[in-house]
């Protein structure tokens, strides 16, 4: 059926949409202010939750960069398993991810927040331990996020963590 204008298919929609979009300039956004915030990274555990040294329960950021790291796992850069043990994997991801900080010019100070991902209850003990060994020098640890998960993508992963980070802006 040939297009016609008064036609309401999602089609003949999408095509005005982008007709009218090409006749639309593009500009850049602008920020209200033509001051840039400064960059911080405030940590808190406000009042009603519980504490704990090995997280923060919120972390507020201002005038950043924000970096999204995939969850990275015990596998080296030509994906062999480093460790068979929750703690040696533990150390292996944070490796991994320092490694991709580095990248960025970011350390574990820019993390505000990680998701972590065990295979099996049994493991938090000995995990925590490593978070600890870790990061437990830190003037604040990031906020964080643990989940028993039946498996990872490979059978002999035990632990994975995502990371967000935060870096002053361009």
């Amino acid at each position: 059926m040939p297009f016609s204008p008064g036609f309401s298919s999602p089609l003949a929609m999408l095509l005005r949409f982008l007709d009218r979009a090409r006749s639309i300039s593009a500009r850049p956004l602008q920020m209200a202010s033509a001051a840039e915030p400064a960059f911080m990274l405030r940590h808190s555990n406000p009042a009603g939750l519980w504490q704990s040294p090995r997280l923060t329960q919120m972390v507020e950021v201002q005038g950043a960069r924000m970096i999204y790291l995939s969850g990275q796992t015990p596998a080296d850069e030509k994906y062999r398993v480093r460790g068979t043990d929750v703690r040696t994997q533990t150390h292996a991801v944070y490796d991994n991810i320092e490694t991709a900080l580095k990248s960025v010019n970011a350390g574990w100070d820019n993390v505000v927040k990680t998701t972590t991902y065990l295979t099996s209850a049994d493991l938090i003990k000995d995990f925590r331990e490593a978070r600890m060994e870790r990061l437990g020098k830190l003037k604040a640890t990031p906020a964080n996020t643990l989940l028993i998960v039946s498996r990872l993508a490979e059978p002999e992963f035990l632990v994975e963590i995502d990371v967000v980070a935060a870096v002053p802006a361009r």
